[in-house]
């Protein structure tokens, strides 16, 4: 471990710091399908929490009372591990410190009070023995009355200052709302002893964890602000702070709501770092071990059921997302057929811990880890949604015994906890189908559903069929497959095969190949238009797209006795809608410029999910004009370089294309520079901040724009010239 040193639907857009105008609402955050078991309302949205609310809520207890009633397994197994485990012995007294730090062995005595604790609070629920409930009480009354610091490194040591404290805060000060959660419904609390423990998490652990994640430090891996996410969703249903618990859910969602800012590898959006065919999301500490991409879905899992019992579904954010980071830590940590690891598909990623330009180029598989990690993930996407999650249920039967946490990682019991019964509603359709276009190619992807035995991939001509039958890819493999159809317009489309026949259809996606245009924005302020461009929509319709000048850009003289957007070389610029990069791997981008000057490291064009995962048009750099394209800061910049910058004093037109891992670069038609490494993309990236004229942080353009154009696909060279005349 090392260190660095969405607003929901229904919020309305909000002015940016430092007068940069307005960001779109992210729709991000909402009802999960079991929203008649959760609250009515989100917790994002209504700031009012349902309680118990955290990992267990009155409806699970009475599920799994129910189970160990009937003698179901495996709950009645764990249910006796449980009351024979030494944890819930009555005879054993709490053990607080006054001081708890992470270099010394105060850590433990926290560690092993806080799993007693629990496993106390569970067996009380399960039982209705208040005897269980008052040892839970006094352990907690015990550690409220007497803890007053956390830290990493005691006064007057000399050890190493690692700054682990922040885990310590989250992960801990998640645990301890965890217990506090269960008991604040106990009779025999004290009120005011309840409020004294509110006030110790409120005081002592949850500033740590919110401070954390005030901005994102993308120099720490991304269990570092699981660990923050965590502890502040937790404290904040447990203390009843509702800005808390929203502030955890806009960070893990990358929802800047407005502002413009960073975030760290917790957030979904940086923690899988690369979404490989198939759906399976390349964690960002896939490349450093297993140990420490398997505590990220440990804390991940217990991060996305605690927001679904409060009705936000993270589990779902970016069509299951987060599954497919599981699906993949998972795949990594298992054996095939012949007992050896599995080929893992791999972009190369920058290790945040190192000097740049250090670089994972694979997946460390080297040890495969036991943690039980897996149950609240399992549970969700394979028993209460019905989707298929082959590696996850795999592993999670193989890693079921390891239930204790030595080093205070994890919830222990989470069988007993978090399991479900399997999933016994019809075959559900395939979901979340996508096509995006890579190197001219379609190349689908699709979740599965329990029960199916295969798939049916189809493809038609129109959006409502009939669909022609390509393909069948067996359950057994990656759910993928590239087509090679034509030019033209091609819609897809994907059914299930079980032992009862085909479900219905999934989704349905139109694909153009190898390309058509996607935004069209003139800028040259005739016919009234303005900022005025259009958009096509997923369904080939186009609508209306509007930008929206900032901070002093103003219109000039164009090209062609037009007008242009002027950008002043300070702060102007033009923001763009986002969503028009959604999707996209193939692409082109062009414009017209013109330069009064140049200046290093401003930008024509920029376009990304924040400050640290985005693709931009620079014209001068040390050098040369380039476009850089990054996922984990420039640390890990894939970069097309020409060799000279661009030209001043003079309209050009310049020119991007993607295709496949090639990017070209032209400057008035002509191609000035290539690169064949070029393996992230704009789907990769995001698009939730979009400028012409300006980029993150430096001084904007100064110069004028107009005739900025999107593709999907990678326009010819022949394509790109008739657009420069």
């Amino acid at each position: 471990m090392t260190t660095p040193l969405e607003p929901s639907p229904q919020l309305s857009r909000r002015a940016l710091v430092a007068g940069l105008g307005a960001l779109p609402a992210m729709p991000l955050l909402t009802s999960g399908p079991a929203s008649a078991q959760t609250a009515a309302v989100p917790a994002s949205v209504s700031g009012v929490f349902r309680h118990p609310g955290l990992l267990i809520t009155d409806a699970d207890f009475k599920r799994i009372r129910h189970h160990i009633a009937a003698g179901q397994q495996p709950w009645t197994d764990w249910w006796n591990k449980l009351c024979a485990d030494r944890a819930t012995d009555l005879d054993i007294e709490p053990n607080p410190q006054a001081e708890v730090y992470r270099a010394d062995n105060s850590k433990y005595a926290m560690y092993r009070d806080i799993q007693r604790a629990w496993c106390l609070a569970l067996r009380w629920r399960l039982s209705d023995d208040p005897q269980y409930a008052n040892k839970a009480v006094e352990t907690l009354d015990a550690w409220s009355g007497k803890l007053k610091v956390i830290g990493t490194v005691p006064p007057g040591s000399t050890a190493h200052d690692d700054h682990t404290f922040i885990l310590l805060a989250g992960i801990q000060g998640h645990q301890w709302a965890q217990v506090g959660e269960i008991l604040r419904g106990y009779r025999g609390w004290p009120r005011a002893n309840l409020a004294r423990f509110q006030q110790m998490l409120s005081t002592i652990f949850a500033p740590i964890s919110s401070w954390f994640l005030s901005e994102g430090r993308l120099g720490s891996h991304a269990n570092w602000e699981l660990a923050s996410l965590c502890g502040a969703l937790a404290m904040g249903v447990f203390c009843d702070k509702p800005e808390l618990y929203r502030q955890a859910c806009d960070v893990y969602a990358g929802n800047n709501r407005g502002k413009l800012r960073n975030f760290g590898n917790g957030s979904i959006v940086h923690g899988v770092y690369f979404m490989h065919p198939g759906y399976l999301g390349q964690w960002e500490e896939s490349g450093r071990d297993q140990g420490h991409s398997t505590l990220g879905m440990s804390l991940g899992g217990d991060l996305l059921e605690m927001a679904w019992n409060q009705g936000d579904d993270l589990y779902g954010l970016y069509n299951n997302r987060f599954l497919a980071a599981a699906e993949y830590v998972a795949r990594s940590n298992l054996l095939d057929e012949h007992g050896r690891t599995y080929p893992m598909p791999f972009a190369p990623e920058h290790n945040p811990s190192q000097p740049h330009p250090s670089k994972w180029t694979e997946v460390n598989q080297s040890f495969q880890h036991g943690r039980n990690a897996w149950e609240p993930i399992y549970n969700h996407y394979v028993n209460r949604m019905g989707l298929a999650a082959p590696n996850v249920a795999r592993i999670v039967k193989q890693v079921e015994p390891n239930y204790w946490s030595g080093n205070g990682d994890d919830m222990v019991f989470p069988t007993l906890t978090q399991r479900r019964a399997p999933y016994a509603g019809p075959m559900k359709p395939p979901s979340g189908l996508t096509a995006p276009v890579r190197n001219g190619r379609p190349v689908l992807s699709w979740w599965g559903s329990v029960g199916a035995l295969s798939y049916a991939v189809k493809r038609s001509a129109k959006a409502n069929g009939p669909f022609m039958q390509l393909t069948t890819v067996p359950a057994s493999q990656l759910l993928t497959h590239t087509d090679v159809p034509p030019a033209g317009v091609w819609y897809y489309q994907v059914t299930a095969l079980g032992g009862g026949g085909a479900s219905a259809g999934s989704n349905v996606v139109r694909v153009a190949v190898p390309g058509e245009a996607r935004l069209l924005m003139p800028l040259n302020g005739q016919n009234g238009t303005g900022t005025m461009g259009i958009l096509l929509t997923p369904a080939g319709g186009w609508t209306l797209a509007d930008g929206q000048l900032l901070d002093g850009a103003t219109w000039g003289e164009g090209r062609l006795k037009d007008k242009a957007v002027v950008f002043d070389g300070k702060k102007a610029g033009l923001q763009l809608p986002a969503g028009i990069f959604s999707g996209l791997d193939d692409f082109t981008v062009c414009l017209w410029a013109y330069a009064n000057s140049l200046h290093w490291d401003t930008a024509l064009f920029f376009v990304g999910q924040d400050g640290f995962s985005s693709m931009s048009i620079v014209p001068k750099t040390g050098g040369g004009m380039r476009f850089v394209i990054f996922g984990a800061s420039h640390n890990d910049a894939q970069i097309v370089q020409a060799p000279g910058d661009m030209p001043a004093r003079r309209w050009v037109h310049v020119a991007v294309t993607l295709k496949g891992t090639i990017g070209r670069l032209y400057l008035d038609g002509r191609e000035v520079a290539n690169a064949d490494d070029i393996v992230l993309s704009p789907r990769q990236v995001g698009d939730q901040v979009a400028f012409l004229g300006r980029n993150w942080q430096h001084p904007s353009f100064d110069g004028r724009v107009q005739g900025l154009r999107v593709h999907a696909g990678a326009l010819s060279a022949t394509e790109v010239a008739a657009l420069a005349k």
